[in-house]
């Protein structure tokens, strides 16, 4: 009894370091240089289209899985990053995340996010929390 208990234990601890691996939170990474040029992983964005390619990248992994990155970071690229820079990403990340919920509410709600219901409005912010992110850096 006690090897079977013993078993079971460890089998337990093993699973639960596995999930535990698997369910680390997923970063968005937009990368600034002091010209005013963004990356995002491989990809580079110019700042007046990083509000659609935010909305694109989280809109499409929605789709894909049901799902989205946890949360977006900004990281400056040297600190000679002027604070106009990085204040023009954050609104262009505010946008994309704005219209990105735009297409998620419309999706499953067939609603915009203002006319929804209380309850469903917490739903949404509790699966999405990046959606409604508002600190980058």
């Amino acid at each position: 009894m006690r090897l079977f208990l013993s078993i079971l234990l460890v089998v337990c601890i093993i699973r639960s370091s596995a999930t535990e691996m698997f369910s680390t939170e997923k970063i968005l990474q937009v990368s600034v240089d002091e010209i005013g040029t963004v990356s995002v992983g491989r990809d580079t964005v110019g700042a007046d289209n990083l509000a659609r390619y935010i909305q694109e990248r989280l809109f499409k992994s929605y789709l894909g899985t049901g799902q989205m990155q946890g949360k977006i970071k900004i990281v400056k690229v040297n600190s000679e990053v002027p604070d106009l820079v990085i204040e023009v990403v954050i609104k262009e990340i505010q946008e994309g995340q704005r219209k990105a919920l735009t297409q998620v509410c419309l999706q499953k709600y067939k609603n915009l996010f203002e006319r929804i219901d209380a309850k469903k409005q917490a739903k949404l912010k509790k699966q999405f929390p990046v959606l409604f992110q508002t600190e980058f850096l």
